[in-house]
């Protein structure tokens, strides 16, 4: 949800038209069968709306009610999309119940993130924010995919590394991106500028390694980016920020007394920071102190997702929303029953950590 639409979706319906109604405002979409989802716009901000579902030959379901967000406060100023842990070149997702790879001419991972990208540009996103992990195993065939997949971006795109383009052995991944237009960032701190808001890339990989680090440098740069940001900013990495030293859950992050160091150094330089990471493949949020952190799940696994960000004057409204192209979203459906039926619970997370308003703190003279 955001503040004047909705996404609705489903695991299960008969071919034929779907009618999705939320309040006052509707639409019709044309179902193949089987798993698929709706956009509901034209509703009031700060609203809370009935929402139903009306399938071929069936009555309308009632699907409860949802309150949209409030956006920011002043002006709209522009939209970015971020996505993540495309893992072009991988085979199968999970464990327990894996499903594998159903097209070898068009894998799933490559449909899903071709659609995710389709799908944030017509939403309306200007800019594309990559936060690593486009690859496998960063072999060159799966870099080649990847820098055809993202130049074809119309825009702006700012890219880091993630520990998956690590694990090929030797490979000048920067060169075979950069021969697309595609700068990523791997050993230096990224900078882009939006109307009313700064991006900052901010790599966090090791060789050959699964976890993150913040080196002191990477830290030291930042936040000299973040004191001179006119306004609010992003801080966009692949690991997440861990809790604790070590990490209760799989897969390793960043270690937390390192994290907290880094989060606590960049909030006294600017205090309205969202900082954004993937790497885990679920949807969380939590805060620390005035900083707002949330992980985004992969394109290519349950539920599917992409993110995107509204900035207005006085902050930034985050929406998440599964890729509902029809291959796309039936290969992530399958997805939920990996790890025992487990995944299905644990990547989605709360509604309210996968779509929030974030208003900027101020900063004190």
């Amino acid at each position: 949800m955001e503040d004047t639409s909705i996404q609705v979706c489903w695991r299960d319906a008969p071919p034929g038209e779907i009618v999705v109604r939320a309040g006052d405002s509707s639409t019709t979409v044309d179902g193949r069968g089987g798993a698929g989802g709706a956009v509901v716009d034209g509703l009031p901000p700060s609203s809370t709306v009935k929402v139903s579902v009306a399938a071929p030959r069936r009555r309308p379901l009632p699907a409860g009610s949802i309150t949209t967000l409030t956006p920011p406060p002043g002006r709209r100023l522009c939209r970015f999309a971020t996505v993540n842990d495309l893992h072009l070149g991988s085979r199968f997702f999970g464990t327990l119940r894996p499903i594998w790879n159903d097209d070898p001419a068009d894998p799933a991972p490559v449909r899903c993130a071709r659609a995710a990208l389709a799908e944030a540009h017509a939403w309306g996103a200007e800019t594309l924010v990559v936060k690593g992990d486009m690859t496998q195993r960063g072999r060159p065939s799966e870099l080649q995919v990847a820098a055809e997949l993202l130049g074809q971006w119309p825009g702006p795109v700012l890219a880091i590394e993630g520990n998956h383009e690590t694990k090929g052995s030797s490979v000048d991944s920067t060169r075979i991106m950069a021969d697309h237009g595609i700068d990523v960032h791997t050993t230096s701190t990224a900078c882009l500028d939006l109307p009313g808001v700064r991006i900052i890339g901010v790599p966090t990989t090791l060789w050959h390694h699964g976890g993150g680090r913040l080196r002191t440098r990477i830290v030291h740069n930042t936040t000299e980016l973040l004191a001179s940001a006119p306004g609010g900013a992003v801080v966009a990495l692949h690991h997440y920020p861990q809790r604790f030293r070590y990490p209760t859950f799989y897969p390793a992050g960043i270690p937390g007394d390192m994290a907290r160091h880094a989060l606590a150094t960049w909030a006294r330089a600017n205090p309205a920071i969202l900082v954004l990471a993937g790497h885990t493949h679920r949807h969380r949020r939590h805060e620390f102190g005035s900083l707002v952190l949330a992980e985004i799940g992969s394109t290519k696994d349950w539920p599917g997702t992409w993110a995107g960000y509204t900035v207005h004057e006085g902050g930034i409204m985050q929406t998440t929303r599964r890729v509902l192209e029809a291959s796309a979203i039936e290969w992530t459906t399958r997805g939920r029953w990996v790890v025992g039926g487990l995944w299905g619970v644990w990547a989605p997370g709360l509604r309210s950590h996968r779509c929030f308003t974030y208003p900027w703190p101020l900063r004190s003279a």
